[in-house]
């Protein structure tokens, strides 16, 4: 990042970062303080190291999926099936074992759980999701379970492949007892997880990886923008609370009642947007936490 800064003659970088942008920068900001501008981190990965992030990450899945579940089920006369929860839950895993058994257009159980963590971060794929549960035992088809992607499943697999890649190179690893550890614990909670980095064991295994994590934000750096969903699950709002602690002065905005990924000019909130805004283009810090009404779960029409 600063590599790019310099042939520009850019004194400071100015940046959004959303998701793992926050987390690099919050290391441009610990390694470069001087060189901070106006820098927003959206949707912010927790300062922990990132197979402990994965870990939280990971309950919070289970717990949206379990509010995704309640939703649809509170909605059966649109959706179906019956049962409640449990009902919608066991609809899933029929659906979840048919496809394993027998892949529909090359969409089997690894696509499956794909498509469902890609809807859980973002509450206007539930219906989608709902609608696909539905279609599949009944017209034998995927097409509203798979995910639209202009690029295709295969360069879906090589992003989330990279992705892996990245996030082992980040830093120590776990040892593979810790590894077994967790998932025997998350298991426990459910033995059907939601698929996340906690089950990407090759954490554990992987050799090139640097002998220390980079430390993220500090007391040098100026005050950031740090912006939160206060209920999305694949980054809790627990990490922008915490890593606005090693970053005296930042301010924390939060988009009330919302469980989506991704917020600032992404959620369509006037709030969160003009705060941003203000910030970006005029470097107006608020003068304190600013809290903004968020949408609620999805409305059926």
């Amino acid at each position: 990042m600063d590599a790019i800064r310099t042939p520009l003659g850019e004194p400071v970088t100015n940046s959004p970062g959303v998701s793992y942008g926050s987390r690099l920068g919050a290391a441009y900001a610990a390694l470069h303080p001087h060189r901070v501008g106006r820098m927003v981190l959206d949707s912010v990965v927790g300062p922990w190291s990132r197979y402990a992030f994965d870990a939280v990450q990971s309950r919070a899945l289970l717990r949206q999926r379990d509010l995704c579940f309640a939703w649809t089920a509170a909605h059966a006369d649109r959706f179906g099936p019956g049962g409640g929860p449990a009902g919608v839950r066991a609809a899933g895993l029929r659906v979840r074992r048919g496809v394993a058994a027998r892949p529909v257009e090359g969409f089997g159980a690894a696509e499956f759980d794909r498509a469902v963590y890609r809807a859980l971060g973002r509450t206007e794929r539930w219906a989608g999701l709902a609608d696909g549960l539905r279609a599949c035992p009944r017209e034998g088809t995927v097409a509203g379970l798979r995910p639209a992607s202009p690029f295709g499943s295969a360069s879906s697999r090589n992003c989330e492949a990279a992705n892996r890649v990245v996030t082992c190179a980040d830093g120590p690893g776990p040892t593979p007892g810790r590894v077994l550890a967790d998932l025997r614990r998350t298991r426990r909670i459910d033995p059907r997880p939601v698929l996340t980095g906690l089950e990407a064991s090759a954490r554990a295994y992987w050799r090139y990886r640097p002998a220390r994590r980079t430390p993220l934000g500090g007391p040098g750096a100026p005050p950031l923008l740090l912006v939160a969903s206060a209920h999305g699950p694949l980054t809790p709002a627990a990490g922008a609370r915490e890593l606005r602690r090693v970053l005296p002065g930042s301010r924390l905005v939060t988009l009330e009642n919302d469980y989506a990924h991704g917020v600032f000019a992404s959620r369509g909130n006037a709030c969160v947007d003009g705060t941003v805004a203000a910030y970006l283009v005029g470097g107006a810090v608020p003068a304190a936490d600013v809290r903004c009404a968020g949408p609620g779960l999805p409305r059926v029409s």
